[in-house]
């Protein structure tokens, strides 16, 4: 039973080979101009050689029937492994969709960090500047002072992500120009 299996198995493999061979062949510019090389010395032979010589006289039923019988044969394996192609394409679509999913999820679950992280900064400052207060004596409002402190920090952080903007424009300017 497994005996029968593999030399199935082999024989499929055998097949798809010959078949992706023989496809790769047909759909390439070498197959079309043997085809055209072909027809073209058929049709130039039997036009112009001796009588006795010609295979296939004009109305060239011949090579009309082996060119039908070459389009029966190679039409089925062509569509059968455009479609294996397809099948294919489809399956790195799906494997490239699944491997996206989970960078996205990847990229969510680093940006909630770090909002988690910011926040923990934040409130570290907060902490930093009460104690600081209460090392140094001052008894004002340390509410008021932290958010100004801390709007004055991303102010700043504005200011030079602007200026890094402005910055990268001008070289790109200058770059172009």
């Amino acid at each position: 039973m497994q005996a029968a299996r593999k030399k199935l198995k082999s024989f499929r493999e055998i097949r798809d080979k010959s078949g992706s061979r023989f496809y790769e062949f047909s759909t390439s510019w070498w197959a079309l101009l043997f085809f055209i090389l072909l027809v073209g010395g058929c049709v130039i032979w039997n036009t112009f050689m001796v009588p006795a010589l010609k295979f296939d006289p004009y109305p060239y039923n011949g090579l009309r029937t082996a060119l039908a019988l070459l389009g029966a044969i190679q039409t089925p394996i062509l569509l059968l492994y455009s479609r294996k192609s397809t099948d294919y394409r489809k399956s790195l679509l799906e494997q490239d969709y699944e491997l996206e999913k989970k960078i996205f999820k990847k990229i969510e679950i680093i940006e909630t960090e770090m909002k988690q992280d910011r926040e923990l900064y934040l409130k570290e400052i907060k902490r930093v500047v009460f104690i600081a207060r209460k090392v140094s004596g001052q008894k004002k409002k340390v509410k008021s002072v932290e958010n100004k402190e801390l709007k004055s920090v991303e102010i700043h952080k504005k200011d030079v992500l602007q200026n890094n903007k402005s910055e990268r424009t001008e070289n790109s300017d200058s770059m172009t120009a």
